[in-house]
């Protein structure tokens, strides 16, 4: 899952949109996000390309040059003009939050929705089935969800959709439980 830094989102989301519309246009949104996809994990896993193309201080001709003989064979001539406005307009270091935007547009034009389920042990497949199945019952949409498991919630699930959690974890019943006891001793638990 990408993580993105807050403060370029903003910036990010107007890239993100230009570039979807037109790939909308072109009938390839798909291909595209496909296409920055790749570019990001290219980027990730050779620290030299990426700090080429986001340092400063490297010629625009000499970046856009090297952009085109890494990437041009292997993406859509929409992402790769648009790689090449990115390093004009100095923006290349957004291409992970661009992606993110990207994500979410492409998502939403797909009617898809893509929680984050949390378990304190991994669940079974069957078990994935069914949770994914009453999600997209629920929100009437195309569900791709995310599981990932964390002990310390020690059982039950956590389920994040957007900017909303619904925890129904052992942790949180147990520090609900603790709240009380608390509250109740301070107001005349003799």
């Amino acid at each position: 899952m990408i993580v993105p830094d807050i403060k370029n989102i903003k910036i990010a989301k107007k890239y993100a949109n230009a570039l979807f519309k037109s790939a909308f246009e072109s009938s390839v949104e798909t291909e595209i996000l496909s296409d920055l996809k790749l570019v990001v994990e290219t980027m990730d896993n050779n620290s030299e390309l990426k700090n080429f193309l986001t340092v400063p201080i490297t010629e625009i001709e000499d970046k856009k040059e090297i952009a085109k003989k890494v990437f041009s064979q292997y993406i859509n001539k929409i992402t790769m003009d648009f790689i090449l406005l990115l390093i004009d307009n100095y923006r290349y270091g957004l291409i992970k939050e661009i992606l993110h935007c990207y994500i979410k547009e492409y998502n939403e034009s797909k009617n898809i929705e893509t929680p984050v389920i949390i378990s304190a042990v991994e669940l079974e497949d069957y078990q994935k089935e069914r949770i994914t199945q009453k999600i997209a019952q629920k929100l009437s949409k195309d569900v791709k969800a995310v599981y990932k498991t964390d002990k310390s919630i020690i059982g039950g699930l956590i389920i994040e959709i957007n900017d909303k959690t619904i925890d129904c974890s052992i942790k949180t019943k147990f520090e609900n439980m603790r709240k009380q006891l608390i509250k109740g001793n301070r107001y005349g638990s003799n």
